[in-house]
C-alpha cells in the first residue's frame, strides 16, 4: 500500500504513524508503549502503540522501523524520523 502525505524529517527522533492509517493497514499487530513522547511544543502524548518492524520501501531500498501509532489527528499520515 502506498502512504500519501508522508513526510520525512531527519530531526526527528522516532516515525509516527496515525491511528486511521494503520486501520487502514488491516491493523497489523500492535506492541503497547508505557513511555510518553515529547512533542515538538515541549508537551508530552501518550502514543497507543508501536508497530514493530514495519517494512517501507524508499528509493528501491527496504528498511524496518518501529513506528508509533498515535491517537490524534495529524497534517499528514507518516512521519520518517
Amino acid at each position: 500500500m502506498i502512504v500519501s502525505s508522508t513526510i520525512i524529517d531527519e530531526g526527528a527522533s522516532m516515525s509516527i504513524l496515525s491511528s486511521t492509517v494503520w486501520q487502514a493497514l488491516s491493523s497489523l499487530p500492535l506492541v503497547p508503549v508505557t513511555q510518553n513522547m515529547l512533542v515538538f511544543n515541549r508537551g508530552s502524548s501518550q502514543p497507543l502503540w508501536i508497530l514493530p518492524h514495519f517494512l517501507i520501501t524508499l528509493g528501491g531500498k527496504i528498511v524496518y522501523l518501529n513506528v508509533m501509532i498515535v491517537p490524534f489527528p495529524l497534517n499528514y499520515n507518516l512521519l520518517l524520523g
